[in-house]
């Protein structure tokens, strides 16, 4: 360590700089060093590694997402360190800067390479900062994976905006009727309190076997002169789904909804299921394809749905009228 006139140290090891300041001050940049790095600076610098924060790896080892890494990180800091931080996510890269202000920490790992960087804004001390750079390895060890399923879950919600956009011009659904589909949808979710986020894309999603269906059937429905016979033909679109939505290892609801939105409480779905055998997601769903795709009058509807369904859809239709 080299003191020079303005009470400053450097300390530069491999490719890591650490700068320390007598008045507390400390910035440290360059490459994530390694967790004997760290334990050989404190060492030959006589410096504190604060080994309390590898408690985190406790709190955080069950998130099941990013996002509640990031409130149990944001409450272990407040519990056991008695820190107010606020974290964020990027998926952009970053270099490693750590000051007392702020911790910013690009997240790579030899398997997956660089998966963007986490900030950390709070106020911090030299020892911490060394804690948090020793315990980097097992933090990375459980956000990896998060990171990964979360930027799959984009690409396919991406994947799949792209093929809804297509499937609608081929069953000739507008604009406005979209707009309708999902207000009646995410009505009666709101009224079941089920995941909103969730209910959208299962709209995208379910359909996706109208691939498999001939034009000429989308002509008939939209005329209004489906038959019996069209209408069996028109259900196959679950089974094409379900394959291509299992091929693309889809969420368990996005199947799910998309085998079962043909289902009616009364149980003469093409599957038999009744009442609670359906989820939720799946009933909503079909019922707002059953209203504006195959535009069932509500003699068709009653007993196939829950009464407030038909109930809430007279509500909209004044709404929207």
């Amino acid at each position: 360590m080299n003191n020079n006139k303005n009470d400053k140290w450097l300390i530069k090891h491999n490719a890591t700089k650490y700068e320390i300041q007598e008045n507390g001050y400390f910035k440290i940049t360059g490459s994530i060093p390694s967790q004997d790095d760290i334990y050989e600076i404190a060492m030959n610098h006589d410096l504190k590694i604060n080994e309390k924060i590898f408690d985190v790896i406790y709190e955080i080892i069950g998130g099941v997402d990013f996002e509640e890494i990031i409130v149990k990180l944001q409450n272990f800091f407040k519990r056991k360190m008695g820190k107010e931080v606020k974290i964020s996510y990027s998926e952009s890269s970053s270099e490693l800067v750590m000051t007392n202000s702020s911790l910013t920490i690009p997240i790579s790992s030899k398997n997956s390479g660089t998966l963007g960087s986490v900030t950390i804004l709070g106020r911090f001390t030299i020892d911490e900062a060394l804690g948090f750079l020793a315990f980097y390895d097992s933090f990375v060890s459980v956000v990896e994976g998060l990171i990964i399923s979360y930027r799959l879950e984009q690409l396919l919600k991406s994947a799949l905006d792209t093929v809804f956009v297509t499937l609608n011009k081929r069953v000739r659904l507008d604009e406005d009727e979209l707009k309708t589909m999902q207000k009646i949808a995410l009505t009666i979710s709101e009224h079941e309190h089920l995941n909103l986020e969730e209910v959208e894309l299962a709209l995208r999603t379910v359909n996706v076997g109208f691939v498999g269906i001939r034009d000429d059937l989308f002509e008939r429905i939209r005329a209004g002169v489906i038959s019996k016979e069209d209408y069996q033909e028109f259900l196959k679109h679950v089974d094409y789904g379900y394959e291509i939505l299992k091929d693309m290892e889809a969420p368990t609801f996005i199947i799910d909804a998309c085998l079962y939105h043909h289902e009616f409480i009364n149980g003469s779905g093409p599957m038999g299921l009744k009442e609670k055998e359906i989820p939720k997601l799946a009933l909503i769903v079909g019922f707002a394809e059953h209203v504006v795709l195959l535009k069932w009058e509500e003699s068709e509807l009653e007993g196939k749905y829950p009464d407030y369904y038909l109930e809430l859809l007279k509500r909209l239709r004044g709404d929207l009228s």
